[in-house]
C-alpha cells in the first residue's frame, strides 16, 4: 500500500532549520496535494472514501476478492479518475494523527483552510482534509508548513486514525525490509 502513496525509505521531510515533527505515529509520502485557503470539507465523503481504500488495498484482504468485488472495485476506480481527470503534482509530506507537513510558498500562519490531497493512487480522489496552520518554517527557496487536523467528525476522525495507524505500520515494515 504505501508502494503507491510513493513512499521512499531514504526520504526524511526534515532541514536542520526545521523543528522535529510534533507526534511519534506519523508516516512519510509522496502524494499530490495542494492547499486550499478555504475550509470546505465534506466528512461524510471523507470517512467514506477512507473505509472504501482500506478495502480497496488487496494487502488488508484477508479473504479472496470475488469476481464481484473485483468488479465494484474497478468502477470505483474508473469513478476516481472521472471525478480528478487532474490532480495537483506530487510533494513531499509528513501525516500524523494531529499534525501534517508539507512545502508550500503561499500559507500563514494562523491561516485555517484545507489540504487536499490524494491519500492513494489505488483510488485517485482529491480530499479535502481540513486543517489550522501552526508553523511556518523558510527552508530554502520554500516554506514548510506545519498544520493540525481539524477534524471534528467522529466518523471522518475515526477512518483518518486508522488510515494514518495502517500507512505509518507498513512505513516500519518496508524501513524493516531495506536494513540488513
Amino acid at each position: 500500500m504505501a508502494v503507491r502513496r510513493g513512499y521512499n525509505p531514504g526520504f526524511e521531510f526534515r532541514s536542520k532549520a526545521m523543528s522535529a515533527f510534533p507526534e511519534g505515529v506519523h508516516f512519510d509520502a509522496v502524494l499530490p496535494l495542494v492547499w486550499q485557503p478555504q475550509v470546505s470539507w465534506q466528512p461524510f465523503e471523507v470517512a467514506r472514501y477512507l473505509d472504501v481504500l482500506a478495502d480497496f488495498d488487496t494487502a488488508e484482504r484477508a479473504e479472496a476478492v470475488t469476481g464481484e468485488q473485483a468488479k465494484l472495485d474497478l468502477q470505483l476506480l474508473w469513478l476516481a479518475r472521472l471525478m480528478n481527470p487532474s490532480l495537483p503534482l506530487p510533494a513531499p509530506v509528513t501525516i500524523g494523527l494531529e499534525y501534517v507537513r508539507w512545502s508550500a510558498n503561499d500559507v500563514a500562519l494562523g491561516a485555517k483552510g484545507c489540504l487536499a490531497m490524494v491519500p492513494d493512487e489505488a483510488l485517485p480522489h482529491l480530499l479535502s482534509l481540513p486543517v489550522e496552520v501552526i508553523a511556518v518554517e523558510p527552508d530554502g527557496m520554500e516554506t514548510v508548513v506545519t498544520a493540525r487536523w481539524q477534524l471534528d467528525h467522529a466518523a471522518a476522525r475515526d477512518a483518518f486514525e486508522r488510515y494514518v495507524f495502517r500507512c505509518h505500520r507498513e512505513q516500519i515494515r518496508q524501513e524493516r525490509g531495506t536494513k540488513p
